[in-house]
């Protein structure tokens, strides 16, 4: 009798002692659930930076247009040929245009205008081109010249005269070549947007002083294109 309790009372161990196992197994895997994270959905907006919602919901960000490659060339200056004044080929690259001045009674040769151009910030100063205009006149007092500033169409103009002197232009192609008595200068330089123009005419004096009209007049037509 004894016998047959033990071997019941151990048969109800192991089977308590199974059951136990086996709820501590079942604890484990629902622990295990509940430890694991759940991954999180894309554009959540957890991250920094990121805005929630639908791509239709986002404000649309501007696009700007490309930023141009191509240089904007320089802004040149025109004006109008004035009766009196004959233009012709011009003498070398250096020159913007050129003028032949018809001698007037009394002189035996003509005069001529250059206009010169070298390009944005190219070609010296005012007052570094006017003083080397001057010092091609030999014989000429300071109080000889004659300087004024003008305006032309929004363009501001630099003006010198000299009545009379020994003009030397010194370089061939650039001028008169060899000392000229009793000649004369009439000379402009303009500030335009691309630079300075300078308006050289040289020639003997009776012809400069009958051609300073139509000098002026060349003066007062120009204006930036």
């Amino acid at each position: 009798m004894a016998a047959r309790f033990t071997r019941g009372f151990c048969g109800i161990s192991r089977l308590t002692r199974a059951s136990a196992c086996g709820l501590l197994a079942a604890c484990s895997f629902v622990f295990a659930l509940g430890c694991r994270r759940a991954p999180e959905p894309s554009g959540s907006g957890n991250e920094v930076g990121t805005s929630t919602g639908s791509a239709a919901q986002r404000p649309s960000v501007p696009q700007l247009p490309p930023a141009s490659s191509a240089v904007t060339p320089p802004v040149e200056i025109t004006w109008i040929d004035p009766p009196g004044l004959v233009r012709v080929p011009p003498k070398n690259a250096m020159r913007k245009a050129s003028y032949e001045v018809p001698k007037a009674a009394g002189d035996t040769e003509n005069g001529e205008l250059a206009v010169f151009y070298f390009g944005p910030g190219q070609g010296g100063g005012i007052e570094q081109n006017i003083e080397r205009w001057v010092k091609q006149f030999s014989g000429v007092q300071p109080s000889d010249v004659k300087r004024a500033d003008r305006q032309a169409n929004g363009l501001r103009e630099h003006t010198v005269e000299i009545a009379n002197g020994t003009f030397d232009g010194g370089m061939p192609g650039m001028g008169a070549a060899g000392p000229k008595k009793d000649y004369a200068l009439q000379g402009a330089i303009v500030e335009a947007p691309s630079g300075a123009y300078f308006f050289k005419m040289t020639g003997p004096a009776k012809t400069i002083a009958a051609a300073r009209g139509a000098f002026i007049q060349l003066l007062d037509s120009v204006h930036a294109s």
